[in-house]
């Protein structure tokens, strides 16, 4: 049986993670089979939305036969709707995969906010199978009403997605934690001097590879109903800054890249949203280990469940050569010095 599967951002990391997972699943081991093995076999179609099919990443996307390519806006309901409408005629849409573009640090996330409910809305209106919203790990409920911009906009989101899930959306939440591809090229040395010299050595951050939260993801929509109204904590490892940097130097033998520390404090001085990314590291850390937030380690058990994923030390092994394309968490070396992130 083919299942048709919307993925929202399918030009985006995330998205072409997910795609990729799915039509073309690892291998596993005998041992892995017993854990991840799914309970039917289906073929899946992938409805990539995108807002240009002429975009370089659409077209190459559209060179898969697994794949349709769709044009729509999310700020645009009728063109997604379109999109529903017109995959009715080869069996409709089973499953959506929901990633929104991140607006940016510090910047409202008014528009965040009304897409994802808009896809929830579609994706219920529709009545599909298995709707994945991927949103980002927190500190627990106990600190809900202090997020802000985009935190505050995913809180909402996954709230409205749960609210249709009592009246039968089969919704299912991923929190990832913070990117590995964070530390990618020059920017990513900014981001490791920043987060080492921001955060207390003991403080442990959950990393995650991006390729992982799209096995995650798949592994969700093999599996639809194990997963139905669970939130995963997609997680490759809880690890502090210094144990980061020693991973890195074991896998490639230098040095984590990395700006001078003076530079990293000279950052955290001037710019409130750095601030506030180590203030959100360190108070998820403490809602771990002090008991606030209790179901964090059963959503991380249950994401681990869906799939394995890589610790910081076998990312750097294997996906060292990667490089995220220049700009794509639309942080400027400029707008963090600035100040006007």
């Amino acid at each position: 049986m083919r299942r048709n599967i919307l993925v929202a951002g399918a030009t985006g990391r995330q998205g072409q993670a997910l795609i990729r997972a799915l039509l073309d699943p690892p291998a596993l081991s005998a041992k892995d089979e017993s854990l991840y093995q799914p309970q039917e076999q289906h073929q899946y179609h992938v409805y990539a939305l995108t807002r240009k099919i002429s975009s370089p990443t659409a077209r190459y996307l559209a060179a898969s036969e697994e794949v349709t390519v769709v044009e729509g806006d999310l700020d645009d309901p009728d063109s997604i709707l379109k999109i529903f409408e017109d995959a009715r005629a080869n069996g409709g849409i089973w499953g959506v995969f929901a990633v929104l573009a991140f607006p940016g640090l510090g910047v409202v996330a008014d528009g965040e906010e009304r897409q994802g409910k808009l896809l929830a809305d579609i994706a219920f209106q529709y009545r599909v199978q298995s709707f994945i919203y991927s949103s980002s790990f927190r500190a627990g409920e106990l600190y809900e009403e202090e997020l802000m911009l985009s935190g505050k906009a995913k809180a909402n989101i996954e709230s409205h997605c749960m609210e249709l899930g009592r009246r039968g959306l089969p919704w299912t939440i991923l929190r990832p934690g913070f990117f590995l591809e964070n530390f990618n090229d020059f920017i990513g040395s900014i981001s490791a001097s920043v987060m080492k010299k921001g955060l207390k050595p003991d403080t442990e951050v959950g990393f995650i590879a991006t390729a992982d939260i799209g096995k995650v993801a798949a592994g969700v929509f093999r599996n639809n109903e194990r997963f139905r109204h669970k939130v995963l904590a997609v997680i490759g490892e809880f690890t502090t800054m210094t144990h980061l940097y020693e991973s890195h130097k074991l896998t490639t033998g230098k040095a984590m890249p990395a700006i001078p520390s003076g530079f990293g404090w000279l950052i955290l001085k001037m710019n409130k949203a750095t601030q506030e990314l180590i203030e959100h590291c360190e108070k998820s850390y403490h809602a771990r280990v002090w008991g606030e937030y209790p179901t964090w380690d059963t959503e991380w058990e249950l994401a681990k469940e869906a799939s394995k994923m890589k610790t910081c030390y076998e990312w750097f092994a294997q996906e060292k050569d990667e490089r995220r394309a220049e700009g794509w968490n639309k942080v400027s070396v400029g707008k963090l010095v600035t100040g006007r992130s």
